[in-house]
């Protein structure tokens, strides 16, 4: 069972259609308390960072989040919620994020426009020999921020500068992606996501090619 973490509100509908259009059995908890005692856990976040940091701790998730992936929990952070997952960000320089994956998350640039709104051709930065080659294709972005890429970074894309479009460090992993929202692909590279963390369709899912 997959555990849907949004302290700060954020809408899981689209998110939560695409679970069920691949049959994975996820729920939505508020607080730690709530969670699935097995499985996934996704972390999700939108808004300011200082902003989404102090939902996070208000919930009761900062320190426990970092305890369920100690315990050998897989955690999964789609975009604010990957920041959320890394070291710090700009956008709050005397803060700290939980430092489960590496890097400073730091604003697209220079000489784009923000947001970066739209497509992007995605390319492998690092091979994985459990994740899904992303080279050459495309996948959907609404962000002004990115973690910059590192010695955990699998892909990458480019807007005024690489960014890192998933990290993988052990069982934590992150993603910089509208996964929803990128069609075909997203929904493959979600699925295969979640299969290497163990999660696998209750019942018959759609066929993706």
């Amino acid at each position: 069972m997959i555990t849907l973490i949004a302290p700060g509100g954020e809408s899981l509908h689209t998110l939560e259609g695409a679970l069920d259009r691949l049959g994975l059995a996820h729920l939505h908890a508020v607080s730690p308390r709530q969670a699935a005692p097995a499985g996934a856990l996704i972390l999700l976040a939108s808004g300011p960072y200082d902003g989404a940091c102090a939902a996070l701790k208000t919930a009761g998730w900062w320190r426990e989040l970092r305890q369920m992936a100690a315990d050998g929990r897989s955690v999964l952070g789609l975009n604010g919620g990957l920041h959320l997952l890394a070291e710090g960000s700009e956008e709050a320089p005397r803060g700290a994020g939980l430092g489960m994956l590496p890097g400073i998350v730091r604003r697209l640039g220079p000489g784009v426009k923000l947001p970066h709104l739209g497509w992007s051709k995605v390319s492998q930065h690092r091979a994985h020999p459990g994740l899904p080659d992303l080279r050459g294709g495309w996948l959907h972005f609404a962000h002004c921020h990115a973690l910059e890429p590192s010695s955990e970074t699998q892909s990458i894309a480019v807007h005024g500068r690489p960014f890192s479009v998933l990290e993988v460090r052990g069982k934590v992993l992150g993603l910089q992606a509208q996964v929803e929202k990128s069609g075909t692909l997203g929904l493959v590279l979600l699925a295969r996501l979640l299969a290497g963390m163990g999660e696998r369709p209750l019942a018959p899912t759609e066929t993706f090619n």
